[in-house]
């Protein structure tokens, strides 16, 4: 019989979760539910719903996603009843420092970066490289190649500018990226559509506003990440010109992925491999044959299986929790379902907080208590008016 496995996630993300789900299902009966579900629920008692459910369904692993997501902390996952828990990240690169803090719950860390990887490993983690797209191999070769170049993803003013460089130099090149918080196109259309190109266009540079507070924030400009379009394009049959990032490096060399740090050497390396085409055959067939090799779903999950099923997992031992990731998880506990109608309940969870700083010393118990009292009025009223609008 199956164990059984529960996913965490944090929202529905059509063009993720699935596939995430996908991957477990091959090995365990799994399980699913989404924190923005959970609306009228304060902390205590989404914990306590969870820990039902797990009970319930006799669930021994749980898997926690917790990109750019506070409320999913050591606190909360320790709060969890499990056998195994396991980390999962895909976008690791700024917030690896408040993920590491997490993670020290976990039995298992997963992540989409190869270099997350060795710095999670560094740490001592137990972690394996685990991509969050389709692992399925396109192996329709009679495709036709209309497109040129293709671009899909997030376009910030700086991707923008290469994108318009490469469209001013005279390169045709089919934009499908999307701006602030639009969806992108369908999952189906999207791989269909890089089934048809020649090249997929990968821009590394990254930096988000989304999450605030913590160690690293407003330090640096960007991070050169690896994304998920090198994966897709690699099983979809596409070669892939990439921006530098080190994780790319890790597994691929300039034979298979040519890389680039500027707009200009972008578009020389296009036009060379354009107007070549028994070069571009030649980088493609290389980099799909490796990207296939170590991206197709039972090859990356089979390690992942093997951790999860060794019977003793030894944790990492922090030797503290810092101020900043203490500030964090007192306020994710205040503020869920925060309002006047409430208060009493919201009141009713600094035993909770009293719970997460009991090993701090006397300043920072006065300063998270101080805060803590101040943002469970100050929320209260600013969201009971927020709703009422």
């Amino acid at each position: 019989m199956k164990k059984k496995v529960l996913i965490v996630f944090k929202y529905l993300r059509a063009n993720w979760n699935p596939y995430v789900i996908k991957k477990f299902s091959n090995y365990y009966e799994t399980e699913h539910l989404y924190i923005s579900e959970y609306k009228n629920k304060n902390f205590t008692e989404i914990v306590t719903d969870i820990n039902k459910l797990i009970e319930q369904k006799n669930i021994q692993i749980v898997v926690f996603d917790i990109d750019y997501f506070k409320f999913i902390n050591s606190f909360f996952i320790d709060k969890i009843n499990s056998e195994k828990k396991i980390l999962w990240t895909g976008d690791d690169f700024e917030l690896h420092e408040m993920n590491a803090i997490t993670a020290s719950s976990c039995d298992i860390v997963l992540s989409h970066c190869p270099l997350s990887v060795l710095k999670y490993r560094e740490k001592g983690y137990k972690a394996h490289v685990l991509h969050g797209v389709d692992g399925k191999i396109n192996k329709s070769n009679h495709i036709k190649k209309e497109i040129d170049v293709l671009f899909f993803g997030y376009i910030t003013p700086d991707r923008k500018e290469i994108l318009d460089y490469i469209v001013k130099e005279g390169i045709s090149l089919k934009n499908v990226g999307h701006e602030d918080h639009i969806v992108g196109l369908p999952k189906e259309e999207l791989l269909k559509l890089i089934s048809k190109s020649k090249i997929v266009l990968d821009l590394s540079k990254s930096k988000t506003s989304s999450v605030t507070s913590f160690t690293s924030e407003n330090i640096y400009k960007f991070y050169y990440q690896m994304k998920g379009k090198v994966v897709e394009a690699g099983l979809n049959g596409a070669a892939c010109v990439s921006e530098y990032s080190p994780g790319l490096e890790l597994l691929f060399n300039e034979e298979e992925i040519p890389i680039f740090y500027t707009k200009e050497e972008c578009v020389k390396i296009l036009k060379k491999l354009l107007n070549n085409d028994e070069l571009l055959s030649i980088y493609k067939n290389k980099f799909t044959s490796k990207a296939c090799s170590l991206f197709e779903d039972k090859k990356t999950f089979e390690p992942v299986y093997n951790t999860i099923e060794k019977m003793n997992h030894k944790r990492v031992q922090l030797i503290k929790f810092p101020y900043w990731y203490l500030r964090i998880i007192a306020k994710q506990i205040l503020l869920r379902n925060i309002k006047l109608s409430s208060l009493i309940k919201s009141i009713l969870q600094f035993k909770l907080i009293f719970e997460v700083i009991k090993n701090s010393n006397f300043l920072i118990k006065l300063l998270i208590i101080f805060e803590s009292i101040f943002n469970t009025f100050w929320y209260s009223f600013a969201f009971t008016l927020k709703h009422k609008r």
